[in-house]
């Protein structure tokens, strides 16, 4: 029988692309170019440890609710715990420690409530942040025309927000959503952030903390999904080739000189491998030309001793801005020894630099912060760099992102770089995933 659609990329998008069209009772045949499925959002063993890491750690978010709807149609929903109400903490060197703590109140009061309470800002500076609430509230077609050419830093200076603000809460959110400066980040991105987050049920800004490594987390429980559901993963397996006949494709060409038909195909590749696979006048392929990367670093440290007692942890005025207690969250016991993992993002500064002084950087970074680090010892180390984590999410790069259809009748396009309307997240990825799917299913029900 033959394959109602392939699946070319077996990440995030890819896999959600599947897993909605398998849910659907459609047959999906996933080809992904590597050894493993995930794509940016995998783990594997570390070779010394035997402990699980991952090639980058994640936070996601109540308001990530396509994500959500993949957890549960794949079973693995239980392995990520969501906050009963939104709480950050954050460590800075010289003012101390200070908490994002949102009452249980409906929202947005929980949030109000909790920007009142950062103690890392003066009062006059806390109220200043209304301003901002007051600007998601507001409807989305009244400001998001005015604020589509402005980076975060000249939208937040045109509400007002001192530097203050900038620098120990609205910068270490956008970095960490848009994986990029904030003077150079689409504001417009960001605002959906804020309003995807802090409007309708409080629930929406709490925090979905993984459990587990992000394979065991999506990847395996998808593939379990789609073999249930007739369909099939091939790994190690690249597309060379698109074969089209007229407007349509007909099958693709695998670099093991194989073909494969099917009646309808997703492109799930970032973009910039897309050019590889379309035709040279898709309007996708040239949108994805134009776009440039942005770095992101991890670095897990295992240390002799336990140094942090939080979950999790944003540090301020830091090249270091989040650090999570991978034994904590993960339920390993710290009694001898403790695993952190810590994340730089909108990293292009930094990514050059080696290994030792990567981890000499993160050390200096946590002893500001941690005082048990100046007496602790790193017993192991892993640097893991994604120099094309994201495309480089700038105003002008917005109005270009593609949508899933293309110029041939039956390829459609997923991926996290496509035109979601939303930054290039876990969220992002599913959501151009199950985008793809939804017009797959329409040009098979034609």
């Amino acid at each position: 029988m033959a394959t109602d659609v392939i699946v070319i990329g077996g990440g995030l998008s890819g896999l959600s692309t599947a897993v909605d069209l398998a849910s659907r009772g459609l047959s999906v045949l996933v080809l992904e170019r590597s050894q493993h499925l995930g794509g940016r959002a995998y783990s594997f063993a570390d070779e010394q440890t035997g402990e699980e890491i991952d090639n980058g750690q994640h936070l996601m978010m109540g308001c990530y609710h396509e994500t959500r709807w993949l957890l549960r149609t794949i079973g693995s929903d239980h392995l990520a715990t969501l906050q009963p109400n939104l709480h950050i903490d954050f460590r800075h060197p010289q003012r101390g420690t200070a908490s994002l703590d949102c009452p249980s109140l409906p929202g947005p009061f929980h949030l109000l409530a909790g920007l009142l309470k950062l103690k890392t800002l003066s009062f006059t500076d806390r109220l200043k942040l209304l301003r901002i609430g007051l600007a998601i509230h507001k409807h989305s077609e009244s400001i998001e025309p005015s604020i589509a050419a402005l980076t975060v830093h000249q939208w937040l200076d045109s509400l007002g927000q001192p530097e203050e603000n900038k620098k120990y809460l609205w910068d270490i959110l956008a970095v960490g959503s848009l994986n990029g400066d904030p003077k150079v980040v689409s504001a417009l991105l960001f605002y959906r952030v804020l309003r995807a987050a802090f409007l309708g049920g409080k629930e929406n800004s709490s925090l979905l903390i993984p459990k587990a490594g992000l394979s065991r987390l999506f990847d395996e429980p998808a593939l379990r999904y789609l073999q249930s559901k007739r369909g099939e993963v091939l790994v190690g397996c690249a597309v060379d080739e698109l074969v089209s006949q007229g407007s349509r494709v007909k099958s693709v060409r695998c670099s093991d000189g194989l073909k494969h038909e099917a009646k309808a195909f997703v492109c799930a590749v970032p973009w910039y491998a897309v050019s590889n696979l379309l035709p040279a006048n898709e309007p996708a392929r040239r949108a994805a030309e134009r776009m440039t990367a942005s770095a992101i670093l991890s670095i897990d440290l295992w240390f002799d001793r336990p140094v942090m007692g939080e979950d999790f942890v944003a540090l301020l005025d830091s090249r270091v801005q989040w650090v999570f207690n991978r034994s904590k969250i993960f339920g390993a016991s710290s009694a001898s020894g403790q695993c952190l993992a810590l994340t730089v993002s909108g990293a292009d500064g930094l990514i050059d630099k080696d290994a030792r002084e990567l981890v000499a950087l993160a050390v200096e970074d946590l002893r500001r912060v941690f005082p048990r680090v100046g007496t602790a010892t790193v017993v192991h180390s892993v640097v893991l760099k994604e120099r094309r984590a994201t495309f480089s999410q700038r105003p002008d790069i917005e109005p270009l992102r593609p949508s899933s259809r293309t110029s041939l009748e039956n390829l459609f396009l997923a991926g996290d770089w496509t035109n979601t309307g939303y930054p290039a997240t876990i969220e992002g990825a599913v959501m151009s995933g199950r985008k793809a799917a939804a017009h797959v299913s329409e040009f098979l029900a034609r």
